[in-house]
């Protein structure tokens, strides 16, 4: 199963690699450019409305930027000859990705279906053992396809979709506020005074310029998801590796990490988020890591995609009483 794994990452993630380099690239020639241009019709989905999960959804987007799709909306080979959809000749698919859990018995080798394996006692699942396996399917975007002259009713609503999120100052969120304020994040967030921002692993605990020192209300947001994303790393949480000092692979790959998950929640927020300006001296690094070891990006993906998980979870969940200092 590893070597299918494996065979999937080698075919896919140069798409993805080469996609994120041109990303970077345009980044280098300005650096305030937000990650995410725009949300105006939302996340990438399918034609059923169903949202992809995610790194998918940061490379949906980047894609749709930079092919300047009217819509974040995909659909397979398949699902267009099932809409009797044309796909125009020689338009270039796409790869989304997914994880399959294939279960199989420690002694038979016999498989099972992992809804199955779902139901089993707990002495009955210690004989198996459960495989995740990576697999991928191409998409198009709607851009791509005759569906607009087809259906050009359901297009139209498709493309009324929400506005876009007001990205200028005094822009506040009121569930990242919220969280600070309830001290409910799972280490102290300490915004006050301060020329800098940082995560201290050793201690676990964030410290964030307060907003007023930001000239836009989007910069305090992105810089404090940048450091809520470090501190996801923690060995009590996602036990991701930190580099020992600035400069070194490790370090440059966790800020790496950091600003995906940052673009990530800051589009699942509303907020544009900024690349850090301190990250610019990594850029050459990540282009060079990109370009020698293509699968380098499949791997940051999955860590930026656990890290993005647990920070709209904690962040979007009720909140009852204050945390206790």
């Amino acid at each position: 199963m590893a070597t299918t794994t494996n065979n999937t990452i080698e075919k896919i993630s140069p798409v993805f690699t080469d996609l994120l380099i041109k990303k970077i690239e345009s980044l280098k020639s300005d650096w305030q450019k937000p990650w995410i241009t725009s949300l105006k019709h939302g996340f990438p989905r399918n034609l059923r409305g169903t949202v992809y999960n995610g790194g998918n959804i940061l490379m949906l987007l980047f894609y749709t930027e930079f092919m300047k799709f009217t819509l974040p909306v995909f659909l397979t080979f398949n699902q267009a000859k099932a809409e009797e959809v044309s796909i125009n000749k020689g338009a270039r698919s796409f790869p989304v990705y997914y994880w399959f859990k294939f279960v199989v018995h420690k002694e038979s080798n016999k498989s099972i279906p992992y809804e199955e394996y779902c139901k089993l006692s707990k002495a009955e699942k210690d004989e198996y053992k459960v495989i995740p396996q990576m697999k991928y399917y191409n998409v198009f975007n709607l851009d791509q396809t005759n569906f607009a002259e087809k259906y050009p009713e359901r297009f139209a609503k498709m493309q009324q979709g929400e506005q876009p999120e007001n990205h200028s100052d005094g822009i506040e969120c009121g569930m990242l506020d919220e969280l600070i304020y309830m001290q409910n994040w799972y280490c102290p967030i300490k915004v006050k005074y301060s020329d800098s921002a940082f995560y201290v692993p050793a201690t676990d605990y964030i410290v964030c310029p307060e907003k007023e020192q930001f000239p836009q209300g989007a910069e305090f947001y992105g810089t404090l998801l940048h450091e809520m994303a470090h501190s996801t790393g923690n060995p009590q949480r996602l036990n991701r590796t930190f580099g020992s000092f600035f400069g070194d692979e490790l370090y440059a790959r966790e800020e790496l990490v950091a600003e995906l998950t940052s673009a990530l929640c800051g589009a699942f927020f509303g907020i544009a988020t900024t690349p850090q300006d301190n990250n610019a001296a990594y850029l050459k690094h990540w282009l060079t890591k990109l370009k020698q070891e293509p699968a380098f990006l499949i791997d940051i993906l999955g860590d930026v995609n656990k890290a993005a998980k647990m920070i709209t979870e904690r962040v979007t969940e009720p909140i009852n009483e204050p945390v206790a200092a």
